[in-house]
């Protein structure tokens, strides 16, 4: 067995051992107008301030901090003479920039259920779909009081029956996990699909995760009749019902992101070798609605409970496909098509005919704007154990990420904590929804365990004391303010917090070519806010990964041999099998997440990756 690397978790007993406590990083899709890759050296900050991109008065992080702000009404004059006052308008923006304008939030109290509820309440009850979704929120998450999701629910209820999509998202939260409502997995799905918008392109809403169903109903796929709406909803229409997602393969060995097409293994040419030769598949396999069996070439192979498999093939010395197919329990079967036994020259001509194939796909998919990238790597703390790869990570991830995909990059070394709520609001500031921004975070965190509420911990952070630690709320917090179309936070550790992976569409991979095209413009054109964790809410590796961390690796890699446009469930189903096997080297279990985050403002979008070359 090899030695075991070491972990990011809790605080480790001995000072030597170097723990990395990665907690979220942040990887969401925002505006930043920095050209190229900015970097912060180890000596210190990235002076926002200075740059005009957050106040001047904002002297404390705190001030950074989103509050509930109550501006004052405007002064409007009708005719000649008569002057008067508009009400005052409620909105999200930092303590600093409530002030500059003169409104009124609270200061010390900002968890008060009564005073983020005055703040929302008039506008809400004006008809306000937003205010109406915020009032929502404020009933579900308490504040300070216990939640009342019945609540909760009759006012996301008359935001949905708006069209609006955030609300309708954050309702069939409730009716798929039961909460102010009666349980309803069928009711959940219809409003993540009208959220979707999948439903007027005419596509079918693919759920990643197995869904239970009300009885008397079967898993066929077929017309059925629900509704998404209720109260004032219209009769009931029939819709297609969601589906759970087919079963797919991802190859670790040899390493080929998934495609559509049949992908060429290169072998050593058959003048090199004396006959035929044996080849190792290592590979994923993953059935939402459960794994019948695996077979390659007709051949069952042995699936691990973590749906790993090994499959030794026979390389001929000519060309020959190999057939990889999973068939799940709803009788859906997939294939993968490998051929090997090429000769090079033939392989080289497949792949540039590949390539040339990616461009113009490329060219003819939606648009999906600008991309920015803030990318932070913390090791060299000041009262906490130092990390090995953190900023090795962050600078091989910000190199990929400006070089490969065409993003704007700030990359951040051992940020404080007012080096990081800087950095996130001057994001916060200039995001349009033209923009896309992916958040990375490799540092040290924290769980608190009582409220399990995850924390990041800057360089500044202290052991015993919370005073500079940044939690996963007040990050939400501002992603819920951005203006940003897509935000991704990609995490080296977990994040607190988030919805169920049923709130995300899943891409079919046998849509012909114009619904394929369908299905990315609709999806691109929804707001998302998706976190992407490397081991849920566990311990995770630290190394272990040839100078990077076991989750970085996988992500470096996957991005690296990614040609195509790659959305963030098929990002994380391909990473996930790589550090799920790399983790089951060191007889580790580590298992990465993806899901939207709850509160942050996700519409039923997700991210994607656009090779810039």
């Amino acid at each position: 067995m090899r030695n075991a690397p070491s972990t990011r978790s809790d605080f480790p007993p001995a000072p030597p051992a170097a723990s990395r406590l990665s907690w979220l990083a942040l990887a969401g899709l925002a505006v930043f107008f920095f050209v190229g890759c900015q970097s912060v050296g180890s000596s210190g900050s990235l002076d926002v301030v200075e740059s005009g991109l957050v106040p001047a008065g904002a002297l404390h992080p705190d001030d950074l901090l989103v509050v509930d702000c109550l501006l004052p009404g405007r002064v409007r004059k009708l005719g000649r003479s008569q002057v008067y006052m508009t009400p005052r308008r409620p909105t999200k923006t930092s303590a600093t920039e409530c002030e500059i304008r003169g409104g009124e939030y609270t200061a010390y109290d900002r968890a008060d259920f009564r005073t983020a509820l005055r703040v929302w309440l008039e506008k809400a009850k004006q008809g306000d779909p937003q205010a109406q979704t915020y009032v929502g929120e404020i009933h579900e998450k308490g504040l300070g009081v216990k939640p009342d999701f019945a609540k909760a629910a009759q006012w996301y209820r008359k935001a949905a029956d708006q069209g609006f999509e955030r609300a309708m998202i954050n309702l069939g939260q409730l009716y798929e996990l039961g909460r102010g409502v009666e349980k309803d997995p069928e009711r959940a799905l219809a409003w993540y699909r009208k959220a979707s918008g999948l439903e007027e392109a005419g596509l079918a809403y693919l759920t990643p995760t197995a869904t239970g169903r009300r009885s008397g109903t079967k898993a066929t796929g077929r017309s059925t009749r629900t509704e998404p709406t209720g109260g004032s909803e219209p009769p009931p229409k029939e819709i297609l019902l969601a589906r759970t997602a087919p079963p797919s393969i991802q190859l670790i060995e040899p390493s080929i992101p998934e495609t559509r097409a049949i992908q060429i293994v290169y072998d050593p040419p058959a003048s090199s070798r004396s006959g035929p030769s044996t080849r190792t598949l290592i590979g994923r396999v993953v059935a939402p609605a459960g794994l019948v069996g695996l077979f390659v070439d007709g051949r069952e192979e042995k699936v691990d409970p973590q749906g790993l498999f090994r499959a030794e093939i026979e390389v001929p010395d000519h060309e020959q496909d190999v057939v990889l197919a999973a068939i799940d329990r709803e009788g859906r079967r997939t294939e993968r098509r490998l051929r090997v036994g090429v000769d090079p020259s033939t392989f080289e001509r497949a792949e540039s005919e590949a390539r040339a194939r990616k461009r113009r796909e490329l060219k003819r998919g939606p648009d999906f704007g600008n991309y920015h990238a803030l990318v932070i790597g913390n090791g060299d703390y000041r009262h906490l154990p130092r990390l090995k790869t953190a900023k090795a990570d962050a600078e091989a991830v910000a190199e990929t990420l400006r070089d490969r995909y065409g993003f704007h990059v700030t990359l951040i070394r051992d940020a404080t904590r007012y080096d990081i709520l800087s950095a996130l609001n001057a994001m916060r500031a200039r995001l349009t929804d033209e923009d896309n921004l992916l958040v990375y975070y490799a540092g040290h965190g924290e769980l608190d365990k009582v409220n399990m509420r995850g924390q990041w911990l800057p360089v500044d952070a202290e052991r015993d004391s919370t005073a500079n630690w940044i939690s996963n709320v007040a990050i939400t917090d501002i992603l819920n303010a951005m203006n940003a179309r897509h935000v991704m936070v990609v995490s080296d550790s977990c994040y607190s917090g988030a919805l169920t992976r049923s709130a995300l569409a899943n891409l079919d991979g046998a849509l012909s070519d114009d619904k394929r095209k369908a299905w990315l413009t609709t999806l691109a054109s929804k707001r998302s806010r998706t976190a992407l964790t490397s081991g849920g809410l566990s311990p995770v590796l630290d190394t272990g990964g040839g100078g990077h961390s076991v989750f970085a690796r996988a992500f470096l890699d996957v991005l690296t041999g990614n040609d195509d446009i790659l959305e963030g469930q098929r990002l994380y189903q391909e990473l996930s099998a790589r550090v799920t096997y790399a983790a089951q080297n060191y007889q580790f279990e580590q298992l990465p997440q993806y899901a939207p985050i709850k509160f942050a403002g996700h519409e039923a979008g997700d991210f994607f990756l656009v090779p810039a070359n």
